[in-house]
């Protein structure tokens, strides 16, 4: 019994070696890819100075603006891709705290708000009035970050003239619930079970023009699996988003 066993678990490590593997060789051709693509664009604007064609201050400063724009790109993509691979191998310690929910998430909307203040995105915020004293355990900074990669995602493919991002918060015994609803384009049913695998993209096409490095809802993922909590998405072609979140109640402050 103690042979077969033996047996079994070596096959067991072997063929997640053999996963392993796999993975970090996706990953390679993945970061490959995404870093060419501004590399490449960069090269040939730098060309394009040397070899005189941008023969106007007007063009000159276009060609300089577009470089820095793409290696921001390159720098946001490497930062994605390095906080990703620290979560993935447990490398990120969180702090947890005890937090009234609520009025985190007031904090941080209002923080948004701020930020969008003069664009066309109009962010609401609903609650049933038993949840504002509601305590979870969350790390504050990571879950910060996971929120907002939530709604730079969103806003990324919104097509609407009037941008709309609809937060609920809701409580049952044992969790709360975050929605965060938009009225974007809307995602495949055969996309939806991976918007949340690295370097997916629900539309590679669109994503050319919108930026991003793939890593976005991945690194979501991560952090809430952290908090032990779930995260899932629903989805209706043309119309709307939306991704809901978990986390477990502390308690409830009467």
């Amino acid at each position: 019994v103690s042979f077969e066993l033996m047996r079994h678990n070596l096959k067991e490590s072997a063929e997640l070696q053999k996963k392993y593997e796999e993975n970090r060789k996706e990953l390679i051709a993945n970061i490959s890819h995404d870093l060419k693509t501004p590399i490449t664009s960069i090269k040939g604007y730098v060309e394009g100075i040397r070899d005189g064609v941008a023969n106007t201050p007007e063009k000159m400063e276009r060609y300089i603006q577009t470089i820095y724009t793409k290696t921001l790109d390159m720098d946001h993509l490497i930062n994605e891709l390095f906080l990703y691979s620290k979560l993935d191998l447990n490398r990120i310690p969180f702090q947890f705290e005890e937090v009234n929910i609520h009025d985190y998430l007031v904090d941080i909307i209002e923080e948004l708000r701020f930020d969008l203040e003069n664009t066309n995105v109009n962010i609401s915020y609903k609650n049933d009035e038993e949840i504002q004293n509601c305590i979870v355990n969350l790390d504050r900074e990571q879950f910060k970050r996971a929120l907002t990669n939530i709604f730079q995602n969103s806003l990324k493919y919104m097509d609407k003239k009037e941008k709309i991002i609809t937060i609920e918060l809701k409580m049952t015994d044992e969790e709360v619930m975050l929605q965060f609803q938009d009225n974007g384009k809307g995602i495949s049913k055969e996309a939806i079970p991976n918007i949340f695998e690295r370097f997916y993209r629900a539309d590679p096409s669109r994503n050319q023009s919108t930026g991003g490095s793939g890593l976005g809802l991945a690194i979501v993922k991560k952090i809430i699996e952290e908090h032990n909590g779930k995260i899932w998405a629903e989805s209706e072609l043309g119309k709307q988003t939306t991704i809901f979140l978990t986390l477990k109640r502390k308690n409830v402050i009467r």
